[in-house]
């Protein structure tokens, strides 16, 4: 017989807490429903009246185009993982870990949900990634689910600046009803009442995923797991054998936030459209108001007195030669409407508006590739473009961190769950592929022996973290092409330079450099074999003198021998 931890009178307390942190989350939730509509306006804006009744929608995108720029910067930086040992015994399962984080990212279709996330983030400041063991992955054998989280659907107590201190985690969705009888034939039929959190269309039921914490009494804290709907439990943990460590092992709620720019007190922040709505809005008012002028002084209109005699109807015909006139004309009977230019003061003031909005969001023309201040150079450009990438690169290190968590919950998941051996297929250096296989067993936590007093003593494997981007711009590829044409020639290829060419690459940060090192090694190798002895007795005179730095000492060495080929000397 099943035991009933978790049962109807659990429900409605976590249901009137559900409630609570709902309530708090109020205001975040109607500032991002006040936000989307205002980018809404951006792509799809709503006319407006003139003067005259005519509907037009002088609506500019000056804030969305920066949105569209920060998004382009951050795609360039999409992140990649490298898992590091902390013991020398780690090393191979780190390197394995390393090749098969980016399939398990890959197969999650990480890139689309990083995208989804830097949307949602430079709108509202806060997005949320969720890592998840779905066991209908894979054909039934299970696998890493990493996908993007609707931080509208997730609630978590208030004031905590870290959601992994909240005391519980709910997160809610609309179903299919038939689909929720489908999978758990015990539910009832019973509906949550949220109050009008989430308004419930057609047959849809409303499902919550709650996550809580509990010490247990040997002083550890698990995570539990439990699917309700109205007063049903769908599913509890508490209620199952076999979950005695909780639902994961590793006890993290599986929700990593990434924030983009905080506030304090609070585990969300602010974004892009928070940041620079009023500018934007005021642009768009003197656009309306500019182009409502344009357009009356550009229409030709005249001033006519009534005893003049102008046939009004044929006067208005564009298609007459001739138009009747009774009695005389001049400017004081038909006079045209003169509209005086604007004053450039208020021209002036939009552009000044546009370059605040641009400077609060960091959006710079230089940043676009638009020349600035008289520089015309593609070096300089590029220069200054970097430089003018700070804001990027520091909303990057935020989500590297965000990123790093994630990942560790991957890994997490690796542990618990990769019981069975899998392949995967790994993308070689040279372009060719490669399998392997990966389970559990080396990084599972094993015991190692035992206390005086009988307690065993386990060992898990810890591993560190390292996050690097691919950039795929072509000013890195360019870069990098130069800075091999730049080695080549210095020399550092030639096999009589080697120990030197080691001591360049073995400082400098290059993409492959590992690589490279290896084939100059390897062609010093082949083109003088010695032997051990051998390169002892040849090793340089000056051995004994003091290098003070070995980046210096390498590219002096390098250019003494340019300088002995130049003269013809032996080297």
């Amino acid at each position: 017989m099943k035991r009933k931890i978790i049962d109807v009178p659990q429900i409605r307390g976590a249901m009137e807490e559900l409630l609570n942190y709902q309530r708090a989350k109020s205001a975040f939730l109607a500032r991002v429903e006040d936000e989307e509509q205002f980018y809404r306006l951006r792509v799809t804006p709503v006319a407006h009246s003139n003067s005259e009744g005519e509907r037009f929608a002088p609506t500019s995108a000056w804030l969305l185009n920066s949105i569209l720029q920060k998004h382009a910067d951050l795609m360039e930086y999409i992140p990649t993982a490298a898992c590091l040992a902390r013991e020398p015994s780690d090393v191979e399962d780190a390197k394995a870990l390393s090749q098969i984080l980016p399939v398990i990212l890959e197969r999650s279709n990480f890139e689309s949900t990083y995208s989804d996330n830097m949307w949602f983030k430079l709108k509202h400041g806060v997005c949320a990634y969720g890592v998840f063991w779905n066991g209908e992955l894979e054909n039934g054998l299970g696998d890493i689910d990493v996908r993007r989280v609707d931080m509208r659907n997730l609630y978590w107590q208030p004031g905590v600046r870290d959601i992994q201190h909240s005391r519980s985690v709910y997160f809610v969705e609309q179903l299919n009803a038939d689909a929720v009888q489908a999978r758990f034939p015990h539910y009832d039929g019973s509906q949550t009442d949220l109050g009008g959190m989430l308004p419930i269309e057609g047959d849809q039921v409303l499902v919550v995923d709650w996550y809580y914490k509990k010490r247990t009494p040997e002083g550890r804290t698990v995570l539990h797991y439990c699917k309700f709907a109205g007063d049903c439990v769908l599913f509890s943990s508490e209620n199952e054998e076999g979950y005695e460590n909780g639902w994961y092992e590793h006890g993290e709620y599986p929700f990593v936030l990434d924030v983009l720019y905080p506030i304090e007190g609070e585990s969300v922040g602010f974004g892009m459209i928070a940041l620079a709505r009023d500018p934007q809005i005021y642009i768009d008012r003197m656009d309306r108001n500019l182009l409502e002028y344009m357009d009356w002084a550009t229409r030709v209109r005249f001033f006519c007195k009534k005893s003049t005699g102008v046939d009004e109807q044929e006067f208005a015909d564009l298609s007459r030669l001739i138009v009747g006139v009774e009695g005389d004309l001049d400017e004081e009977r038909l006079r045209q409407i003169c509209v005086e230019d604007p004053d450039p003061f208020w021209l002036n003031l939009k552009n000044a508006k546009v370059n605040e909005l641009k400077e609060t969001t960091a959006s710079r023309d230089i940043l676009q590739g638009i020349p600035d201040g008289g520089v015309t150079a593609a070096s300089a450009i590029a220069a200054l473009q970097e430089a003018g990438n700070k804001t990027v690169r520091d909303i990057v290190s935020a989500s590297y961190r965000s990123f790093v968590r994630t990942v560790r919950l991957v890994i997490e998941c690796v542990r618990q769950f990769y019981s069975e051996a899998r392949f995967f297929r790994i993308l070689g250096e040279n372009g060719d592929y490669r399998y392997v296989s990966f389970s559990n067993q080396s990084i599972a936590e094993r015991p190692i022996g035992t206390l005086t007093d009988g307690t065993p003593i386990c060992r898990r494997p810890i591993f560190d973290i390292d996050v690097r981007a691919v950039k795929k711009d072509p000013y890195t590829r360019l870069s990098h092409n130069e800075t091999m044409k730049d080695l080549y020639r210095m020399g550092v290829f030639e096999p009589e330079n080697a120990a030197q060419a080691s001591i360049l690459l073995s400082n400098m940060d290059l993409s492959g450099i590992g690589l490279l090192r290896e084939q100059v090694e390897a062609l010093a190798k082949a083109k003088h074999p010695a032997s051990p002895d051998a390169a002892a007795a040849s090793a340089p005179s000056d051995t004994k003198e003091e290098v003070k730095d070995p980046l210096l000492y390498a590219f002096e060495k390098a250019q003494q021998l340019r300088e002995q080929a130049a003269e013809g000397a032996e080297p």
